[in-house]
This record gives C-alpha cells, structure tokens and sequence, in this order.
C-alpha cells in the first residue's frame, strides 16, 4: 500500500491573541516528504503569496511526487488574517477526508508544530499515544533535486519498506506498552536497525545530510486504555511520558523515542485508523 500525507500550505501556530500563519514547506522539507511518504499534497491558496509555489515546485510535480491542488478563495477583495486561516484549515481538512477514502494509499493529515489545530467540525476529543520521533530520520541536503531523490528511494527500495514495516510494528506495540518496558521489544530492536541502515546508506550516497523529526498521534482504544496500568497511568496524568534513547550506527545516543498519552482534540474522519495525524516540529536546526 502507497503511503501519503496531506501537508499544510504553510505553518499555523496558535498564539494569545489568535493565529499567527508561518512558512511554507522548505525545499528541505520537500525532500523529507518526498523521501519518506509515496505521495504529497500540498493545497495551494491565492490570497497567501508563500503559498502559491513551494521550492522546486514543477520538479517535485513532473517526478510524480507532489500535488497541489487549487482552492478556490473568496472572489473580491483580501479575507482578514482570521479567514485565511480558517479557510486553510477546513480545505485541508476536507481534502484530507476526500482523499482518505482513496483505496490503495494510507492518507494521513500533517501540520507544522506541536499541537494539531483543526476547525471544530473536523475534531473530536478522544485518548491518544502520541510517538515522538527525536533526529531520527535522515535526508540528504544540498545540491539534491527531486529525481535524486526518488532515485535513491527507489535503489534502496528495501530499506525503506523495511523502515515502515518496523515503524507500524513499533506503533502497535508502544499502544500495547507505552513505558519504559518497550526498550526491551523486539519493535524497538528492528525499528534501531532500520535507522542504522538508512544513516549508512543516505551517508554512502550523499555528501549532507539532516535528521528530521516525526511526530504521530495514534488511536487508543477502550481495550487498550484500560489494558494495563501504564496506559491509565498516563492517560490519568495527561502529562506523563516515556523517553527512550537510540543508539546510532557510532554508537552514540543522539536520536530518542518518546511516548505520551492524554485526551487531545484530533483528526474525526481518521478516528477509526491507527494513525490519526503526523506532526513535524520546526526545530532551527532541521528545517529553517
């Protein structure tokens, strides 16, 4: 099955005093998409001028990576800032939720930041694990264009297939043990390796490259919340997590794991998929 996401146009962040829109996608952020999901849609909005072309936009398109689909805004005159992002919410919403009953792809929303933001009609409150992936995943920086890029994936076919396998394996079991005792499963072990595997390889191949964060809610449902005292615990807490360090292919613990539970506002037309939203934190390091 082909993987996707639905990007955000650009970043959203919500301050005091409303919302504050960001970025849009960085060529590097191009590349991570590209490199580690099958397909990637991007909206594109008139009335936001970030918006209307993304790095590298016809090269990412003609290699059969991207899509950007028009949305049609409001015929005279510029909307306020509140309306912008509202009309950038709902049509990313609603694209994801059309593109989600696609047969053959797993389509899962993405935003920039820490917390999800979604218009109400499109929410729901309910128990989530969410997986932080800390300067886990490489990809290679600089002169690389998008048929490198895909070139490369499509070369080291295998590893990559196998990094998804063991990422799915690892959701699945952090559900069933979301504390300290999944260190020692065989999903961390195989989901280790798959990263050692990749730096070695993105490093063969490439001059430079960057570890990417990855951030994924998962569903817990009403067995697995009240399965075992970690999770309730966690969840009763809100604030509790577990953090598991990686060991890279130098032996050093760079990149971690970490696991936290709590009732959170998520994504209602994914309630009843294993993967509810990716987040992507915009650390200056990575992607700015």
């Amino acid at each position: 099955m082909d993987r996707g996401i639905i990007a955000a146009s650009n970043a959203i962040y919500k301050v005091p005093q409303g919302f504050i829109i960001g970025k849009a996608p960085s060529l590097d952020q191009l590349r991570y998409y590209s490199l580690y999901w099958d397909k990637v849609v991007i909206p594109r909005f008139d009335f936001i001028p970030d918006a209307l072309q993304v790095p590298q936009e016809d090269g990412f398109i003609s290699a059969g990576i991207l899509e950007r689909p028009e949305i049609e805004t409001l015929p005279f005159g510029e909307p306020r800032r509140e309306a912008w992002v509202n009309i950038m919410l709902r049509s990313q919403s609603q694209i994801t939720k059309d593109f989600m009953q696609e047969k053959g792809t797993d389509w899962v929303m993405q935003q920039e930041g820490f917390t999800l933001i979604l218009p109400e009609e499109y929410s729901i409150e309910c128990n989530t694990l969410r997986v932080d992936l800390a300067n886990c995943l490489p990809v290679p920086i600089g002169d690389v264009n998008a048929y490198d890029i895909l070139e490369f994936k499509e070369y080291r076919r295998d590893e990559f297939l196998a990094l998804h396998e063991h990422l799915d394996a690892l959701y699945e079991q952090a559900l069933l043990s979301p504390d300290k005792s999944l260190s020692s499963k065989k999903a961390i072990s195989d989901f280790t390796k798959s990263i050692a595997d990749l730096d070695k390889i993105t490093h063969e191949r490439f001059k430079r490259s960057r570890k990417f964060d990855l951030s994924t809610e998962l569903r817990i449902s009403g067995g697995q919340l009240f399965a075992g005292a970690a999770a309730g615990s966690l969840i009763g807490s809100a604030i509790g997590f577990v953090e598991l360090p990686i060991a890279t292919i130098t032996g050093a613990v760079l990149s971690t794991i970490r696991l936290s539970a709590k009732v959170t506002t998520t994504f209602e037309p994914a309630k009843n998929n294993l993967k509810l939203a990716y987040l992507t934190n915009a650390r200056k390091e990575n992607l700015y």
